[in-house]
């Protein structure tokens, strides 16, 4: 369990180290003392407790707007393609929860995700698009999320961005309050320095908020990877190189600007591919080599 849990927390070190910052930069606006510290640690363990809990994974999945399998049809067709790639992937990651559920989002956009620990989703988009094999690929990859920690990684991040967005707006309207005060007490110069120390506050917010995204976004792009290639491992290589394919042929193309691409949280969906087909030639090499 423990060495699991060393390999997920350097899968995903970038947010790791993100939460502490977050922590610290909510430390610091508190005030840097040690009921500061305390009041901090207090927030951040009562958020974390309540999103890895049962009770938080239902709110994220209402959030998201997921449903349970519902009809017979969906139980029919959904139900033997996830309990297939689920005993495939318990096989590879023996310390896989026991009671993950796929779920179904009613929307038509070509979609899949996981959540907390225990959730899968898919649209119904992906569900009309993709063959039952380019499905298993999908679901397979999601997998790959829950086995690796990225999910619970990206929630403590994104716990630790709420708290800090909660305090930089109490900060925000604490500057406006002083700079009307200012404003009306007529003393010179005081107005002006309000003003400009919430515009030099805002535009520090407004880059660090850049480059974490930035930073962040490397991170999720690796964690696609990795997941792409456990689902490789679990022997659903081909399937999701196949529904990658689909999704290449059916998503729009724009032109990213390069700060769209440093935060895009995907691979280019072509390196996605490519990646995978270099892991099927391999394993053709080594198969060749034995026989």
């Amino acid at each position: 369990m423990l060495e699991k849990l060393f390999k997920n927390i350097a899968k995903n070190f970038i947010y790791v180290v993100w939460v502490i910052i977050y922590f610290s930069l909510a430390w610091s606006i508190l005030g840097a003392d040690w009921d500061s510290f305390i009041l901090v640690f207090f927030l951040y363990g009562i958020s974390i407790l309540i999103a890895l809990s049962p009770i938080g994974e239902v709110l994220l999945r209402f959030v998201e707007k997921v449903r349970p399998i519902s009809t017979r049809e969906e139980k029919e067709y959904l139900l033997p393609i996830f309990e297939e790639v689920y005993e495939n992937a318990k096989q590879n990651d023996t310390k896989l929860n026991n009671n993950i559920k796929l779920y179904i989002i009613d929307n038509m956009c070509v979609n899949a995700f996981a959540i907390g620990r225990k959730t899968i989703a898919v649209t119904m988009g992906a569900i009309q698009t993709f063959s039952q094999d380019e499905l298993k690929g999908v679901i397979a990859h999601e997998f790959g999320h829950l086995s690796n920690g990225d999910t619970k990684a990206l929630l403590l991040s994104t716990i630790g961005n709420g708290i800090f967005t909660i305090l930089i707006f109490i900060m925000r309207i604490i500057m406006l309050i002083t700079e009307v005060v200012f404003s009306l007490m007529r003393i010179p110069f005081l107005d002006v320095f309000a003003v400009i120390a919430r515009f030099l506050f805002d535009i520090g917010i407004i880059i660090f908020s850049y480059v974490s995204q930035i930073i962040l976004s490397i991170n999720s792009r690796q964690n696609e990877l990795w997941a792409d290639k456990f689902a490789f491992d679990i022997g659903y290589g081909a399937e999701l190189i196949d529904s990658l394919y689909i999704l290449q042929k059916i998503s729009l193309p724009h032109n990213l600007s390069i700060l769209d691409r440093l935060r895009a949280s995907h691979p280019n969906t072509a390196k996605r591919i490519e990646h995978l087909e270099n892991l099927l030639d391999s394993q053709d090499e080594e198969v060749f080599i034995i026989a």
